[in-house]
């Protein structure tokens, strides 16, 4: 009872001998994990594409028909304007463009387990995000730096609770596929019936034996 009282007031945040226990972040949904690896990605390159385009003004220009492009345009603007440049939605004759490829960007369920024989499934996500990013002169006739940059963001969520952070309406980017099955999915139902088993054959042995 006194243990079960300590681990409630320690999640309730209340102060015991001095201290005040905080509350944990709320886990972030597949999009939000999709989204912060993008932004990562984005920012990786910014001090080499700083050095290679000329002034503070540039515009962004997504190539190819990818479902992320919109996000990764979002992120790369955000990027470009902590990096302290102007970022316009249209190419004009004042500054380079910058354009970004998405080759990957996606959440994974790489695998699932649980951490003890018995006990809740745990299912680890990550979020990948991979760009082809280059600048180009105003005209779009030369090239002035390219590069491609990657970033991911992984986690480790409770399996019965993948549910809440898909969003309602995914898209091809942030609807993972099931958890690969692995043996041990095979082998847990085999080895909790094994338990119950020897349970059993223990109880009437001990009815035998009084």
């Amino acid at each position: 009872m006194g243990r079960r009282f300590a681990g409630l007031v320690l999640a309730s945040g209340i102060s015991v001998g001095g201290a005040t226990a905080v509350p944990a972040e709320p886990a972030p949904s597949n999009y939000e994990m999709v989204r912060g690896a993008a932004h990562d990605a984005c920012v990786s390159v910014i001090p080499a594409l700083r050095a290679a385009v000329p002034g503070d003004v540039v515009a962004i220009r997504g190539v190819g028909s990818s479902g992320g492009n919109f996000l990764v345009e979002n992120a790369l603007q955000s990027a470009l304007t902590e990096a302290g440049l102007q970022v316009r939605t249209k190419p004009d004759s004042v500054g380079p463009i910058v354009e970004f490829e998405v080759v990957d960007l996606s959440v994974v369920y790489p695998r699932s387990y649980r951490a003890h024989w018995i006990g809740h499934r745990v299912v680890e996500r990550k979020a990948r995000a991979r760009l082809f990013v280059r600048a180009v002169d105003p005209s779009g006739a030369r090239i002035l730096w390219a590069d491609r940059t990657e970033a991911s963001r992984s986690d480790q969520v409770a399996a019965g609770d993948l549910r809440q952070f898909e969003e309602e309406k995914p898209t091809a980017y942030d609807k993972p596929l099931p958890p690969p099955a692995h043996w041990n999915k095979v082998l847990e139902p085999l080895v909790v019936t094994g338990i119950v088993a020897g349970l059993i054959v223990l109880f009437f042995s001990n009815q035998q034996t009084n």
